[in-house]
């Protein structure tokens, strides 16, 4: 191999061993879905909400009458139901990616179990009653009062559209996911649906209540690990939730 050639691979291997250099160092500053990080995501507000035109209470407990149920509750009354049944301070406890295929049973990033026990993600039961036969249903439309409509907010940008909020009773499950349209669609064993700011329509709708029936439902909230937003970028985000939602008259 005379000079000339020695000197052409040397500066072949030279800018190759820069791109590889310059891939990898790519790959390590590129962000992905499944954040792990110590300071994760912490509620700062909870609020939920009903529309009392229609005649639409709930509670954290069941009740025989319907003037026991409440219009709204806070961050407060939620959060000490939560400390009491599962042991957890949604003061204090932090938000952890997980995932689900059922809606049901969460996974953490290395398929181990996730429990709402350890915080890792929001769960708790409200009891609905209504004066008439309705369908209940999640409304991104604001109250008469100024309440605010069913969403996700936060100090960071991506952390809203990487949550989610399940609602579950009668042997189904609806998911609301601030990505999806405002068409439901069947996402496994569950509906999945998104809200628009505007006033709720059938895509919306959840499940029945019959009149002056209690009716108790179980809400799971959660950061989806697989949600391209769930990055390193959304470290010590804080969040806020509001729930918003109407009962409409069957026909």
């Amino acid at each position: 191999m005379n000079e000339i050639d020695r000197d052409t691979l040397k500066s072949r291997l030279a800018t190759t061993v820069l791109l590889v250099l310059f891939a990898l160092v790519a790959i390590a500053m590129a962000t992905f879905a499944w954040f792990s990080i110590a300071d994760q995501a912490k509620a700062r507000q909870l609020a939920l909400t009903a529309n009392a035109g229609n005649s639409l209470r709930f509670d954290l407990d069941a009740h025989d009458e319907f003037d026991q149920y409440v219009k709204t509750l806070g961050f407060d009354e939620i959060g000490a139901r939560i400390a009491t049944d599962l042991g957890v301070d949604i003061d204090t406890s932090k938000l952890q990616p997980v995932t689900t295929s059922d809606y049901e049973n969460f996974t953490f990033e290395d398929g181990s179990a996730a429990t709402a026990q350890s915080g890792a993600y929001l769960e708790f039961t409200l009891h609905f009653m209504s004066r008439e036969d309705v369908v209940v249903r999640l409304t991104g439309e604001a109250g008469e009062g100024g309440e605010a409509g069913t969403q996700f907010s936060s100090n960071v940008e991506g952390l809203p559209l990487a949550m989610r909020m399940s609602f579950s009773c009668d042997g189904q499950t609806w998911v609301y996911n601030p990505n999806s349209g405002t068409a439901a669609v069947a996402a496994g064993s569950a509906t999945e649906f998104g809200l628009g700011t505007g006033a709720a329509t059938e895509d919306s709708n959840m499940f029945d209540l019959a009149a002056n029936t209690d009716k108790s439902t179980i809400v799971r909230i959660w950061l989806e690990g697989t949600d391209a937003n769930c990055t390193n970028m959304l470290k010590g985000a804080d969040y806020s939730i509001s729930m918003r939602f109407e009962g409409v008259e069957e026909q």
